[in-house]
């Protein structure tokens, strides 16, 4: 029997269901418990008698539990009916129920109805960064903003939420169509009209042991972890401190916790906490009710207890790392209680709490003043009679965030290192953010991708596909066989229709721009929009892109299905009138010739470049060590010459590392001892005894590699501790194109590893962020044997061991094997070994296992060489240490000076590396150059498919001195300005933008003769047009440049004011 799938149905009913105009639906906490604001409003609603006619449906994970109605009087709870989250039940009722309350977001495939009245309430005032402003985390933002926006009523404690909320955190200002409402939260009536001893009483029942003589001390941390199903949360730690308070003031407080429930489901298990730990199902603000002094850290409760006018500690132990991470709204200086850094500290406090509490009750009246002005005990009252009768009291403020500027929606692609994404980078610097409100949809950023999307201009607003399309399985089919086919035979309109309104939270757009125009998939989410006017954008020679091969495959030859939507669209622009023409030509059976337009890209030149091969940041050095002295400073701050106390310890304490600094190359590192927390200490006392492990999950799934980068596939789990290097089975690299078995994960502190097989005897750990396009094999063992076979069809050789042993060496005599990738590799090619000189040290910091065979990656004088035969070197005594191997950037940047002092021309070629941008013959051309007797140098900056046989090329023709691949660099501007000549020997272009940006910075361009790099050097005007694009035509066009021809200078002000007005009259 096939499983209930609440997407799938909720999709297949979605436009038949009808509204129940008197149910209300509320969910709490994704229907954990009946709490927080949803249930003060139930139970306003329910206790009103002009009310009686509304259905109370409430979500839970559980009907039959005990702990369902706890929080609830007992008058009110035959009023209540249940439905469990994900069954067929609760579908309908998010379907059919006129009213929808929660505190949190419902699931990404919920889509509210026009007809329907969605309610959000929020679960606390912002302390610490959320949304947008936590800009290492932009993709977390994806299913809340796209909730917050379908919303019809906002609920917003003060005026500082709901600046966070429409400003910097979440930008709902200028698209928002909803109300908020400010008036304070309903939760805090739970507060303000408990009575302690009532709350107290249901703390016993809830198994809480508590002396009614002593005051209740609660203990209430935040959640600190991004993986709300792995809490990265210390269970042991907060025992251990706790236990330690507890023993301290025994008789004199009930010490008590209460976690986050990200948190509890974990820490209900440990049986230190019994009698100790709150059920997570009790109600926080009925806590509150029964708290006599709270101590917590970041956690937004703070806010709330401020009614009880009762003291407050904040615990912040891990403030220094937690702010630099997350990021703090408040000034901690305004805060209305002590901030605390040890639980030694705490107990100091808690001593004579009853009057140091004093020195801070000017800041607790002003803390109340501005977090909750309104919460008087009848926020709920209020809130119900506005929402439900239109009756506004002088207590409620509503506020309205939409906007009259003109409404743009992009999307821009993924947001790769590329062409597209520079050009989209410099058209929102550019927009006019006083006449437009600009949304860009994309999809959730990757870790190497994400400083483009740091460059988007500000005022734009980011929302992320999330969750998977509303579609039914008949519809899925339909949409799958476009996207496989790249045809469109029978297209699910109402379908993508239906999607676009989930994805874009119902809003409609004055225009939508698909700005990459590369994909079926995307670009039907813009040709569905609830927009007035659609565009698409055409990047390059569309035919020639999808006809084009790459290793035997054509990674575009689905482009059809984006050509057959284009009679969806109103124009169709291409980025450059040279593109224009061809696109129009090769392309005429789907585009119509008003559609037709075109927009050059914007040139925008960054001052500083910032190579790909950066040094690599400070490593994660969190794990468990165990301390080498038995006296330690420890240290208050990170810092030289910062207060710090001597402390003795055995060599058997267990040290956790939780942080990492590095200040004056002096690394400190913050620890727990005994898993309490006790500062910061130099690196240089510890002793690594291991990664700390928090969890394995086996799993049965399958998926792809990440081909955009090069990971290791390890022997054993891997240590990544710093400096060294562990040893591994094979590189990714050369296995793409096969799937891989995921067979369990692994959760350390310095991230997740997942251990893999291809089914053909490769197999070993890999970092998670390695894979991608992950499919579930639970039962499916039909798809584990398709995957094999596609396994089988795709095998290729492969290393078997690499080790990174370092070493110098000499050559043996009669040395013959010298390979540009160790014999039988992909791109292995047998070199002459003319270049070799047995007289020569050299040095290896790699080695790799192939057939049997050992092979030593080869370096002379930090430059790659060959990879040698073990065999063919001998070691040399008595060295124990080597120069380091690769140049490093600024080393090259150190050899451009010297080279342009000795007046040795300076060609670049920045790019892709990819087969039409031509680099393999540029190579050749380049090789034929310097048989002429010209000295002289290459760089090509670009990233892409063919940097291994580009590599390999380069070893092949001796160019090692000569050519060097630098990868993708960001703003080059500076860079260029180093070189002499830009040479672009494509093949096909849309417009060259690294072309233009050379031209800018005054380089004399040299290009392959083809309509968009003609126009854009005017016909030959402002540089050279090679007569042919081979490696005969290049050559001899580089003989040209040499001979220094005099050119017309190309004005890039001139040339981005004409593209200015024309994005005015596109736009």
């Amino acid at each position: 029997m096939k499983n209930f799938v609440p997407r799938e149905y909720y999709s297949r009913f979605y436009e038949q269901s009808c509204i129940n105009s008197d149910t209300i639906l509320y969910e709490s906490r994704d229907g954990s418990t009946i709490s927080d604001s949803p249930l003060a409003l139930f139970l306003s609603l329910a206790n009103n008698k002009d009310y009686t006619n509304f259905q109370h449906v409430w979500v839970v994970m559980d009907k039959l539990s005990s702990l369902n109605l706890i929080n609830v009087p007992e008058s009110l709870k035959s009023k209540i009916l249940f439905v469990e989250r994900n069954s067929k039940e609760y579908v309908d009722y998010m379907l059919t129920a006129k009213y929808l309350i929660t505190n949190s977001t419902f699931q990404s495939w919920f889509s509210k109805k026009k007809e329907q009245v969605y309610i959000n309430t929020w679960h606390g005032t912002p302390l610490k960064a959320m949304g947008f402003d936590i800009e290492n985390q932009l993709g977390n933002t994806q299913n809340v903003l796209r909730n917050l926006l379908m919303t019809d009523y906002f609920l917003s404690p003060n005026p500082h939420t709901t600046k966070i909320f429409a400003g910097s955190g979440y930008k709902m200002r200028g698209i928002y169509k909803g109300e908020i409402i400010e008036s304070g939260y309903p939760r805090i009536d739970l507060t303000k009209e408990t009575s302690s001893d009532d709350a107290k009483n249901l703390l016993k029942e809830l198994g809480i042991e508590l002396d009614s003589n002593l005051p209740v001390v609660v203990y209430m941390p935040t959640w600190r972890g991004n993986d709300t199903q792995n809490p990265s949360d210390s269970i042991a730690q907060v025992i251990a401190e706790l236990k330690y308070l507890r023993k301290e003031f025994l008789g004199k407080y009930n010490i008590i916790l209460k976690v986050h429930p990200y948190l509890y489901k974990k820490a209900k298990n440990y049986k230190e906490l019994s009698g100790v730990l709150i059920d997570d199902a009790m109600d926080a603000n009925l806590v509150l009710a029964a708290t006599d002094i709270l101590i917590t850290d970041f956690s937004s409760v703070f806010f709330d207890y401020l009614v009880t006018d009762k003291p407050i500690i904040f615990y912040a132990w891990d403030q220094d790392i937690y702010s630099e991470d997350r990021g703090m709204y408040l000034d901690m200086a305004e805060l209305p209680a002590p901030i605390l850094k040890t639980v030694i500290e705490i107990a100091d406090y808690l001593s004579d709490i009853d009057q140091l509490s004093q020195d801070y009750l000017g800041k607790y009246i002003r803390a109340k003043e501005k977090y909750v002005p309104y919460d008087d005990g009848n926020v709920s009252e209020r809130i119900v009679d506005y929402i439900f009768k239109k009756e506004k009291s002088s207590q409620l403020v509503v506020k309205k965030i939409d906007s009259e500027k003109e409404k743009l929606l992009f999307y821009p692609g993924n947001l790769d290192n590329n062409g597209i994404t520079q050009s989209f980078i410099n058209l929102t610097n550019a927009l006019d953010y006083q006449k437009y409100d600009v949304t860009v949809f994309t999809n959730t950023p990757k870790s190497h991708f994400f400083h483009n999307y740091q460059k988007l201009n500000k005022n734009i607003r980011l929302i992320f596909r999330t969750g998977s399309p509303n579609f039914s399985e008949k519809e899925q089919m339909l949409h799958d066989k476009i996207n496989k086919s790249g045809h469109i035979t029978s297209l699910p309109e109402v379908a993508f229709k239906r999607e676009a309104h989930r994805l874009f939270s119902g809003l409609s757009f004055d225009k939508a721009i698909d700005f990459s125009g590369y994909s079926f998939y995307w670009s039907k989410f813009v040709a569905f929009s609830d927009s007035r006017v659609k565009m698409i954008f055409q990047h390059n020679d569309l035919y020639a892109e999808m006809t084009k091969e790459i290793d035997g495959k054509f990674p575009h030859k689905k482009l059809t299905g984006v050509f057959e939507l284009y009679h969806y669209f109103d124009k169709v622009i291409s980025v450059s009138k040279a593109l224009m023409t061809i696109n129009s030509h090769k392309l005429s059976k789907y585009i119509e010739a008003e559609q037709l337009d075109y927009l050059p890209n914007l040139i925008f030149l960054g001052n500083d470049f910032v190579s790909e091969k950066k040094e690599e940041a400070l490593f994660n050095l969190n794990g468990i060590y165990s301390f080498i002295n038995s006296e330690i400073q420890i240290f208050q701050n990170p810092k030289v010459n910062s207060v710090f106390e001597v402390k003795s310890f055995s060599k058997n304490e267990i040290v956790k590392v939780l942080s990492t600094k590095k200040v004056q190359d002096i690394i400190f590192v913050k620890i727990l001892v005994n898993d309490i927390y006790l500062g910061w200490v130099e690196f240089s006392e510890l002793k690594f005894s291991g990664n700390e492990t928090k969890k394995v999950v086996k799993v049965k799934k399958v998926a792809s590699i990440v081909k955009k980068q090069n990971f290791l596939i390890y022997q054993n789990i891997p240590n990544f501790f710093p400096g060294e290097k562990d040893e591994a089975v094979t590189e990714t690299k050369y296995v793409t194109q096969q799937y891989w078995f995921v067979n369990k994960v692994l959760f350390t502190k310095q991230g997740k590893v997942a251990y893999i097989s291809n089914g053909l005897g490769i197999k070993g750990w890999v970092r998670y962020g390695a894979l991608n396009r992950f499919h579930n094999l639970a039962n499916k063992p039909y798809l584990a044997l398709g995957f094999l076979i596609h396994n089988l069809r795709n095998k290729c050789l492969t290393s078997s061991k690499i080790t990174f042993e370092k070493y110098q060496f000499k050559l043996r005599k009669n040395s013959t094997s010298y390979y540009s990738r160790p014999k039988g590799l992909k791109f292995s090619k047998k070199l002459e070994a003319g270049f070799l000189n047995q007289s020569l040290d050299y040095s290896t910091d790699e080695q790799q296992m192939v057939k049997g065979t050992w092979w030593v990656k080869t370096y002379n004088n930090g430059k790659f060489v060959c990879w040698l035969k073990l065999a063919d070197i001998e070691l040399i005594d008595g060295i124990s240490s080597i120069n380091k191997n690769e140049n490093s950037f600024d080393d090259i940047i150190q050899k451009i000076m010297s080279d342009k002092k000795d007046k040795i021309p300076q060609f670049v070629n920045v790019a892709r590396l990819s087969p039409e941008k031509n680099q393999k013959v540029l190579i050749e051309a380049f090789a034929k150059l310097k048989t002429t007797g010209v000295e002289a140098k290459l760089y090509i900056l670009g990233s892409g498919i063919l940097k291994e046989e580009l590599e390999t090329k380069i070893i092949e023709l001796n160019l090692s001195g000569s050519v060097q691949l630098l990868g993708h660099m960001e703003n080059i501007r500076n860079f260029l300005s180093l070189m002499d000549y830009f040479i672009f020997p494509s093949l096909y272009e849309g417009q060259g933008m690294a072309l233009l940006e050379a031209m800018s910075v005054g380089l004399l361009p040299i290009v392959s003769d083809i309509p968009t790099s003609r126009e854009i050097v005017a016909g030959g005007n402002y540089g050279i047009i090679s007569e042919s694009n081979d490696e005969q035509g290049l050559a001899l066009a580089m003989m040209k440049a040499l001979k220094k021809e005099e050119f017309s200078s190309f004005d890039l002000e001139s040339y981005n004011k004409n593209v200015i007005n024309r994005i005015k009259l596109i736009l």
